[in-house]
Formats: structure tokens, C-alpha cells, sequence
């Protein structure tokens, strides 16, 4: 028969553990998130990577294009820079569209509303200008792959974005906005 083992010493084990553990089809490596930099420039992001925060951390413009989607694969895009040109989310094909929404609340004035992507899932990019399409710092967009198929409505968006002025303006597009 096996030694017992008691809950504190298991524990001390785990958060000691210098490899993934793999939980079915899951692997955890550590108990950190993946964050993957914009630094400017495009950014094509992989399965391997669902999960992470993708940051925007550069003002300049910065995209990143998702993988082909799996279902369930996820990531958090987070602004922790005022955006001077567009900030992109883009699907990685062509009506690979977002299906959802974000809140958009002005930082300067009392503006907020709700903006919601094409009903029709079409829309494959999403566009931060640090103006009226948000991209303040603290900005942040989640998608969530809902099919695995090549098909409009495929990534679910939920978020809240900082727009900067008077007005707030979806940040949803068949193009870069």
C-alpha cells in the first residue's frame, strides 16, 4: 500500500512543481497566464497561446491577428497605453467574424454607450484609436472561440473600452476602422 499523503504536503508539492501537469486536454504550466507584447508591428497569435493577456504596449499602431479558431480557445486584449494610432484585433480570415459586444465609456466626458458587432458575424476587426473608439489605458476586449469552423460569427467579444472625448463611436468593422 502507498504512503498517505496529507493536503498540506500535497500542496507545498504542487505549487513546488517545476513542470505542466496535464488535467485531460488541459496542461497547465505554472499557475501564471501567458502574456503575449504587442510591441508595435503585427502579431499573429497561435493555438498554443489561448489563454494569454495580449497586451497593447506601445502607443504606435499594433495588431494581432487570432488563429483559426478552436473551440474554446480564449484571449484578453488589454490597453495600458493611451493608443496614438489604431490598436487591432483582427480575425484571421476572412469572415472568421465577432459575434457580442463592448461598453464604451468616455473618459473626458459623460458619454457611454453599448456597441455590438454585425448581427450577421461578419465583422472581423476590431479598432482602438485612443479617440472616440476607446483605447485608453485599461481598455479590455475578451473573445472566446464559440465555433471551430470556418464561419461568420465564430469569436464571441465581451468587454469595456475608454474612449477619450466627447463622443464614443463601435469599434466593429469589416475593415480596419
Amino acid at each position: 500500500m502507498g504512503r498517505r499523503v496529507g493536503l498540506g504536503h500535497l500542496e507545498t508539492l504542487v505549487e513546488n512543481l517545476k513542470r505542466d501537469i496535464a488535467w485531460g486536454d488541459t496542461n497547465h504550466s505554472g499557475f501564471k497566464k501567458t502574456v503575449v507584447l504587442s510591441g508595435g508591428g503585427t502579431t499573429t497569435l497561435t493555438a498554443a497561446q489561448s489563454g494569454a493577456y495580449c497586451i497593447f504596449d506601445t502607443a504606435a499602431t499594433s495588431k494581432f491577428v487570432l488563429p483559426t479558431p478552436e473551440l474554446g480557445m480564449n484571449f484578453t486584449f488589454i490597453n495600458t497605453i493611451l493608443a496614438t494610432a489604431d490598436h487591432v484585433i483582427q480575425a484571421a480570415t476572412n469572415d472568421h467574424g465577432f459575434l457580442g459586444g463592448v461598453i464604451s465609456a468616455s473618459t473626458t466626458a459623460a458619454k457611454a454607450a453599448a456597441f455590438g458587432a454585425a448581427a450577421d458575424g461578419n465583422n472581423d476587426f476590431i479598432t482602438m484609436d485612443g479617440a472616440t473608439l476607446g483605447g485608453a489605458p485599461g481598455s479590455r476586449i475578451e473573445v472566446v472561440a464559440v465555433l471551430d469552423s470556418s464561419a461568420p460569427a465564430c469569436w464571441a467579444v465581451t468587454g469595456q473600452v475608454a474612449a477619450v472625448g466627447s463622443s464614443t463611436a463601435t469599434v466593429f468593422g469589416d475593415a480596419q476602422l
